[in-house]
C-alpha cells in the first residue's frame, strides 16, 4: 500500500510539472527565445564601478555686502591674496579689508558623467574664524575650484576643475536666521572644466589591455561625440584663459576632442565619457553601454534582431528589449518605429524613447502625448524631449506649456529650458526670460494659456509666468524678507512697494497689479530671490493671486524596474 501511495505522489508530481515549489519546465518557446539572446554583450565582460560625487572647492571672495563681511587673517587669506593678484585685481588688501567683502570657502559635487561646459551648483560658507554676519546681496567673485586630496599626511590641490561666480542666494526659506544669513548658494553658479567619466571594470578572466580596448573600440563605433553639438559649450569656456588645458588628464581620458566616447585606461579598467545625446540622462548611457553586443555571427544577427522585435511588442517585455535595440544603433530603427504603432502605451513609449536617444524624431509626437495622458511616464518622456535637439522637440515642448495640468506645463518648461541651455546662442523667443537684478530669472510663456505662476526653490532661481494676465487681487498687505512690504487697498489699480532698509532708508515705488510688474520693481529697489520668493508665498496663502501657485511642481520619475513591471498589469497604463 506505501508502494503504491509513493508512485502515486510521483506521477502527482510529474504532472504538476513541478519537482518542489520554485521549479518548473522550461517551455520550448522559452528554451528558443533564450538561445536566439545568447549574444555576447558589453555588460557580459564588464560591470559598472559605483561612483560618488567628487567634491571640488576653493576660496573665494563675495563683494556687494552692506558692512556685514569680514575677511579673516590666517593661510585661506593668504591663498586667496595669492589668487586675486593672478587674476589683477588692484589693491587687493584693501579689498580684503573692506567690511562690504568677504573672504569664503567655496564648494560643488561633480556628479558622476558631468560633461565640459556644464553647469555647476555652488554652495558658499564661512570659515570658523569669520565675523561675518550677512552674506545677503554678495556676489562671488570669479572662483577656481580644484579637487584637494590626502597624500602623506598632507592635502595636496590638484588642478582647476571648474570657475564659479554669481549672485549668492541667502536666507532662502529662512531669511531673519542667522545661520542661513551665513551661508549661500549660487545655483549653476560653476561651469565644469573637465570631464568626469563613468569606469567599466572587466570580470575576472577578461583582464587584459587587448579585450578592455576591443571593448572601448566597439563603444566608440556605436557612440560617437559630435564637435558641433558640443561648440556652444567650448564658447562659453572661452572667457576662462584657457585653464582647462591644465586639467588633470585623469578627467578627460576618453579624448572626447577626437569625438571618442571610451578608452581602456588599464587592463581591467574602461572609461566612458557621456555622449551629447545623453548629456540630461547619463545613467541611461551607462545601461545602454552594457547592452551593447560584442560580437555576432551571421547566424545570430538576424535571430536576435527578430526575438528582440517580438519582446519590444509585449509590453511585459517591451522597455529591456527597446534599451537592446536602442544599444545596436541606428540598426534598429526600422524595428523601434514598428513600436510606434502598437495599441499599448508602454510599448509605444518604449519605441519612441529609444528613438529619440538614437536621435530620430519619429517618436517625438508620441511621447508628448504620452507625457500629457499618462503622469508615470511623464518625466521619462520630458527628459527625452529635453534631450533630442531638433526643432520639432522645442515645438512639441511649447505645445505642452498650454495644457491645463500645471505639473505637465512645469515639467514641460524646464524641458524646454534644460534642451534651450544647450545653444547659448539660440535662445528661444518662447521662454521669455529676463534676469532680474543679475540673480534671478523671469519668465512669461504662453501667453493664449490660463493663468499659472510656477517657481523653483532648487537648481535655478526663477518664476514663470504662464498666460498673459497674472495679476494681484486687491486688498494686498505683505511683508517680503525683513526689507519689503507691497500694499494696495480693495479698489486700488495699482499697488506700492516699498524697501525699509536696515539703517533707516525708506524708498518707495508704484506698480501696477501685473506680478510681473511687482516683481520688476521689487528687483530694482534691490529684492534677492528669498524676498520675491515669500512676497509670492504670501501672496498665495492669503488669496491675492488670481491664479494657482506651484512650487518644486515637477514630475516624478517613477523607477525603471517599476515600468518595466508595469507590463504585466493591464491596468497600469490605459489608453
Amino acid at each position: 500500500m506505501r508502494i503504491q501511495i509513493a508512485i502515486a505522489m510521483l506521477l502527482l508530481t510529474a504532472l504538476t510539472g513541478c519537482f518542489g515549489p520554485f521549479t518548473r519546465f522550461q517551455s520550448a518557446e522559452e528554451s528558443e527565445r533564450d538561445k536566439d539572446l545568447e549574444v555576447p554583450l558589453v555588460g557580459d565582460m564588464a560591470s559598472s564601478v559605483p561612483i560618488g560625487m567628487e567634491q571640488i572647492s576653493g576660496v573665494g571672495l563675495v563683494t556687494g555686502l552692506d558692512g556685514t563681511g569680514h575677511s579673516p587673517q590666517g593661510p585661506a587669506r593668504i591663498l586667496l591674496e595669492k589668487q586675486l593678484l593672478k587674476q589683477k585685481i588692484e589693491r587687493v588688501k584693501d579689498a580684503l579689508d573692506s567690511p562690504n567683502n568677504a573672504l569664503v570657502m567655496v564648494s560643488a559635487l561633480v556628479p558622476p558623467g558631468h560633461r565640459k561646459g556644464e553647469p555647476l551648483d555652488v554652495e558658499v560658507t564661512l570659515p570658523p574664524n569669520s565675523r561675518t554676519t550677512s552674506l545677503r546681496g554678495g556676489y562671488l567673485h570669479d572662483c577656481p575650484l580644484r579637487e584637494y586630496k590626502a597624500r602623506n599626511n598632507e592635502t595636496v590641490a590638484g588642478n582647476i576643475l571648474a570657475h564659479a561666480q554669481g549672485s549668492l542666494l541667502v536666507g532662502l526659506g529662512a531669511p531673519n536666521s542667522e545661520i542661513e544669513l551665513r551661508r549661500g548658494q549660487a545655483w549653476e553658479g560653476g561651469v565644469f572644466l573637465g570631464e568626469r567619466p563613468f569606469y567599466l571594470r572587466m570580470k575576472k578572466g577578461d583582464k587584459s589591455y587587448r579585450v578592455t580596448q576591443a571593448v572601448a573600440n566597439r563603444l566608440n563605433n556605436l557612440f560617437r561625440e559630435d564637435p558641433h553639438k558640443r561648440q556652444p559649450l567650448h564658447d562659453r569656456l572661452q572667457s576662462l584663459d584657457g585653464v582647462s588645458e591644465q586639467l588633470n588628464q585623469k578627467f578627460d581620458p576618453a579624448a572626447v576632442n577626437r569625438g571618442e566616447v571610451a578608452r581602456a585606461i588599464n587592463a581591467e579598467t574602461l572609461a566612458i565619457s557621456v555622449p551629447y545625446a545623453y548629456r540630461l540622462n547619463p545613467e541611461r548611457y551607462v545601461r545602454i553601454a552594457q547592452l551593447v553586443p560584442l560580437q555576432e555571427t551571421p547566424e545570430q544577427r538576424p535571430k536576435y534582431r527578430q526575438r528582440l522585435l517580438k519582446m519590444l511588442l509585449d509590453p511585459q517585455e517591451t522597455l529591456k528589449a527597446a534599451w537592446r535595440l536602442e544599444a545596436l544603433g541606428q540598426d534598429s530603427i526600422a524595428s523601434l518605429k514598428k513600436g510606434l504603432q502598437s495599441g499599448d502605451p508602454l510599448v509605444r513609449f518604449a519605441a519612441a524613447e529609444s528613438l529619440t536617444y538614437l536621435g530620430n524624431v519619429a517618436g517625438v509626437e508620441e511621447l508628448a502625448r504620452l507625457a500629457e495622458r499618462h503622469q508615470p511616464l511623464r518625466h521619462w518622456s520630458l527628459l527625452a524631449l529635453a534631450n533630442l535637439d531638433e526643432s520639432v522637440s522645442r515645438a512639441k515642448l511649447a505645445e505642452l506649456l498650454d495644457r491645463p495640468d500645471p505639473e505637465l506645463r512645469s515639467g514641460a518648461f524646464v524641458a524646454f529650458r534644460l534642451l534651450d541651455r544647450a545653444d547659448p546662442r539660440s535662445r528661444d523667443e518662447r521662454l521669455g526670460a529676463e534676469l532680474l537684478n543679475e540673480g534671478y530669472w523671469l519668465h512669461q510663456v504662453a501667453p493664449q494659456s490660463t493663468p499659472l505662476v510656477y517657481m523653483s526653490l532648487s537648481k535655478r532661481a526663477e518664476i514663470v509666468l504662464f498666460g498673459r494676465n497674472v495679476a494681484l487681487t486687491p486688498p494686498v498687505k505683505i511683508l517680503a524678507g525683513p526689507e519689503f512690504t507691497i500694499t494696495a487697498e480693495r479698489l486700488d489699480k495699482r499697488c506700492t512697494v516699498s524697501r525699509i532698509g536696515a539703517k533707516g532708508g525708506v524708498r518707495h515705488a508704484s506698480s501696477s497689479l501685473q506680478v510681473d510688474d511687482v516683481l520688476r520693481t521689487m528687483a530694482e529697489l534691490g529684492a534677492q530671490y528669498p524676498d520675491v520668493v515669500e512676497f509670492l508665498r504670501k501672496a498665495d496663502e492669503r488669496k491675492c493671486l488670481n491664479c494657482p501657485l506651484r512650487i518644486n511642481n515637477l514630475p516624478e520619475p517613477v523607477p525603471l524596474e517599476t515600468l518595466a513591471e508595469s507590463g504585466r498589469d493591464p491596468q497600469f497604463l490605459r489608453d
